[in-house]
């Protein structure tokens, strides 16, 4: 669920994608698949600051590291030949890359629209300043839950009123501008609907957007955990959700293309641990990989013929909203 803010004159940039027609309703297209996708997720880093008590960071097992500028630079490179807008996003906190704010200038001048989705407790006043000089497009601060308490269970950390002080800070600095576009993201688990409301509310006539989902605490199998402690941990809280537990078919695959730090290409934004590898950036393009590989056309077809369970990822995917 997403609810505007009703005072906010500021639109969204990547709004227009989301609610293309061709975007929503790609499965019905998928004999006349676009040339190329409609969004590239970028995984700056998977190095995170937090240790969230659900989170594939407490599964992951494969290497951790920062990406290169060449790396980047290729990739928006090529993004800018289609139009195509890219996200920071995925298994890392972006503001831990010391090159992230060039990178963003990177993609300005390159005419490609950028969204950062971050945790809001990395970003520092002088990001804040230099995202609202460059005008950049769009940002996401992550919540957890709707309430203070639930945040910082599902977090497992006491830094909710630094998050609130650093998204009031950057409102307060971006005044009257009508960019970057400052949108609040959450899942509930069982929050009751007064709780949801109250944050909704409050929220609501502070930023531009609220996005309301349920949280999936049965993404990661106990068997990918990696410390006994964390399966202990995350089998109480699955104990509050709430999330519908079936299969829908996937427009992922047909959507957007993930890269992640050291250059790997996946078919999904929730890729934690290189299960859906289509190929690598540094020796390919995404033109290519988008149209051609055989592991992107095979996963297409599983996914297409409502096979979640013979993929290890997929088969504890749920939608969330």
């Amino acid at each position: 669920m997403i609810f505007n803010n009703p005072s906010s004159k500021r639109e969204n940039t990547f709004r227009a994608i989301y609610d293309s027609e061709r975007f929503k309703s790609v499965l019905q297209h998928k004999d006349e698949l676009c040339k190329f996708p409609f969004l590239v997720d970028i995984e700056l880093t998977n190095h995170c600051n937090l240790k969230c008590s659900f989170c594939g960071q407490l599964a992951m097992t494969r290497e951790k590291g920062f990406m290169s500028e060449g790396t980047f630079q290729k990739i928006i490179d090529e993004c800018s030949l289609y139009n195509t807008p890219v996200r920071f996003i995925r298994w890392g906190e972006p503001f831990l890359h010391e090159k992230i704010i060039d990178f963003c200038k990177y993609s300005k001048t390159k005419g490609v629209p950028t969204h950062i989705t971050n945790n809001g407790l990395v970003i520092k006043e002088s990001d804040m300043k230099a995202l609202i000089d460059m005008e950049a497009d769009s940002l996401i601060f992550s919540f957890q839950g709707a309430t203070k308490e639930q945040y910082e269970i599902m977090r497992n950390n006491k830094l909710y009123d630094k998050l609130r002080f650093n998204i009031l800070k950057l409102i307060k600095m971006r005044g009257n501008r009508s960019k970057p576009f400052i949108h609040i993201s959450s899942t509930v688990a069982n929050e009751s609907k007064m709780e949801i409301d109250s944050f909704v509310n409050y929220w609501g006539h502070i930023v531009d957007s609220v996005g309301i989902g349920k949280t999936n605490l049965s993404y990661i199998p106990d068997k990918k955990l990696k410390s006994a402690e964390a399966v202990e941990k995350i089998n109480i809280l699955r104990k509050q959700e709430t999330i519908k537990k079936e299969y829908t078919p996937c427009s992922e695959v047909y959507q957007k293309l993930s890269v992640n730090w050291d250059g790997k290409v996946t078919c999904c934004c929730g890729d934690y641990d290189d299960f859906l590898i289509v190929g690598n950036i540094s020796d390919d393009t995404l033109f290519n990989l988008w149209n051609n590989s055989k592991e992107l056309k095979a996963f297409r077809e599983l996914l297409d013929n409502m096979l979640h369970r013979s993929l290890t990822l997929c088969s504890t995917c749920y939608n969330t909203y």
